[in-house]
């Protein structure tokens, strides 16, 4: 008998599927368990915070409070009574202090340990106390909701899943990056979100109406119309006119007065 030589119909050691399919497959597969890992991680961390006392969180971030009560500015002192008394209907569990700082940016930010900054552009542009009230009860917001505990640590555990996962500076580290974004932003709008509804609320309760409570997005929307885009889904912070129809519409259901 003649010998003929060939190769096995089957063989296990040799792979049948086009590599770049292969890759592919294993980058899905990957992301996939890593956005599994994230979400379930995401919600141990909401709430794992809940747990934390708002005076150990104020006494651990106490360092991050810069100034004082009494070297407070005429200005910061009339922002100061405006929050104390927003505080009345949102408790956020300890002292909130308040401090501007010279800016042309149309902002306000929420500081760990219970400080509000204010940028000095938003008290020359708004004209009524209602919109700054509601732009401080935004903030106090943020403080009710532990939202700087909830980001800090859903960053921490995206950190120590993708270097234990991947390693610290592994190509697919870099290459889920995009999606950490992705996921933290829809995140963060979220949050945003949350805490405008607290702010109609609160902006309710201290005046009988929430008069003033757009003022802000439609200073924003003017100053800066961008069309919704592919960037919408890596912005932190949902766009002006979607926030202005979202409390129009929350203030419609609650049955809030306008004026």
């Amino acid at each position: 008998m003649k010998y003929q030589p060939g190769l096995p119909e089957k063989n296990d050691n040799v792979s049948h599927e086009h590599p770049v399919r292969e890759f592919f497959v294993l980058v899905a597969g990957t992301v996939a368990i890593l956005v599994g890992i994230l979400l379930v991680a995401g919600l141990f961390v909401d709430r794992a915070v809940e747990y934390i006392d708002p005076e150990l969180e104020a006494s651990i971030f106490a360092r991050f409070v810069s100034g004082d009560l009494a070297d407070q500015t005429a200005e910061e002192q009339e922002l100061q009574a405006l929050v104390d008394q927003l505080g009345a209907c949102i408790d956020v569990g300890y002292p909130v202090r308040v401090s501007v700082t010279e800016s042309g940016e149309l902002n306000a930010y929420a500081m760990p340990g219970g400080q509000v900054v204010v940028l000095s552009a938003m008290l020359d542009r708004f004209e009524t106390e209602n919109a700054l009230a509601f732009v401080l009860a935004h903030e106090l917001g943020h403080f009710k909701n532990r939202d700087h505990l909830r980001a800090m640590g859903r960053s921490t555990v995206w950190l120590a899943v993708s270097v234990l996962l991947t390693g610290a500076n592994s190509d697919i580290s870099a290459l889920l990056t995009p999606v950490f974004s992705v996921e933290a932003a829809t995140y963060s709008r979220s949050r945003e979100s949350a805490a405008d509804a607290l702010a109609l609320h609160a902006l309710n309760c201290h005046y009988g109406h929430v008069g003033g409570a757009t003022d802000f997005f439609e200073l924003l929307a003017e100053s800066d119309p961008k069309r919704r885009n592919l960037t919408h889904y890596f912005s932190s912070h949902p766009d002006a006119q979607t926030r202005i129809r979202d409390l129009q519409a929350l203030a419609e259901s609650q049955g809030y007065a306008s004026r």
